[in-house]
């Protein structure tokens, strides 16, 4: 397997590259039920990225769990060697984020939220390349629906979808830009890596994301998950 893919992207293994797997989030949209560790066709969440990553290659992999997690976490990366690190997370993302920031030491930094667990190599070379292009990269897929905006139960307005994405994960940084933006973390407060990059006027290029890369937030997302993972098997 990975001879395949060093032939299939021509990359030198290990590459230069670091990965932060944040997996801090505490299921509150879930019923308290820690998502990340749940398990989608016998498999815990968290296994489904840290493979994808290290097939590709990264040379380290900084897996963010809650404090009280910490342990079990331990016991999760013990199967995958030196390669794979574990840190607590904090109270919100950005501060889960600068914690595997810190334990980073690569020009190249993906950022990748633990339960998009679909996340392809393909996908994550597609961010590389775009990195190493324009210094920060997000995958991202054209909104198709109609948005609205809207005030309780009245409908306001009509947002023109001709230009908006929906963005996805892995963001990947160039180690410079991305220790920039986790200076401000103690400033401002957003909901995702590229919303500093934005105010701190960076250029940020796009690539195709992918459909199958969803995020698992609800309880209906995993019954989609495990749809997912048997179609995955059968192509």
């Amino acid at each position: 397997m990975k001879a395949d893919l060093t032939e299939k992207f021509g990359r030198n293994l290990p590459r230069m590259i670091e990965a932060v797997i944040v997996a801090g989030g505490r299921g509150e949209r879930m019923g308290g039920v820690y998502k990340q560790f749940s398990s989608v066709a016998g498999k815990q969440i968290l296994f489904y990225p840290i493979e994808k990553f290290l097939d590709y290659g990264v040379k380290k992999i900084v897996l963010v769990v809650p404090k009280e997690k910490l342990s079990i976490g331990e016991e999760i990366i013990a199967e995958f060697g030196s390669k794979v690190n574990v840190v607590s997370g904090g109270e919100k993302r950005q501060d889960s984020v600068y914690n595997g920031f810190k334990e980073t030491s690569e020009d190249i930094v993906l950022i990748h939220d633990a339960v998009r667990p679909f996340v392809s190599v393909e996908l994550i070379d597609r961010v590389v390349k775009g990195v190493k292009a324009f210094g920060v990269c997000a995958p991202g897929i054209p909104v198709r629906d109609t948005l609205k905006i809207y005030k309780e139960s009245e409908i306001l307005w009509t947002r023109a979808r001709s230009n908006l994405l929906q963005v996805q994960t892995p963001q990947g940084f160039s180690r410079k830009i991305l220790g920039h933006i986790v200076s401000l973390f103690s400033r401002q407060v957003f909901t995702d890596e590229l919303a500093f990059a934005e105010k701190l006027n960076y250029a940020i290029h796009w690539v195709e994301g992918d459909p199958f890369n969803i995020k698992i937030t609800y309880p209906l997302d995993m019954k989609l998950a495990e749809a997912i993972t048997g179609y995955l098997a059968t192509t």
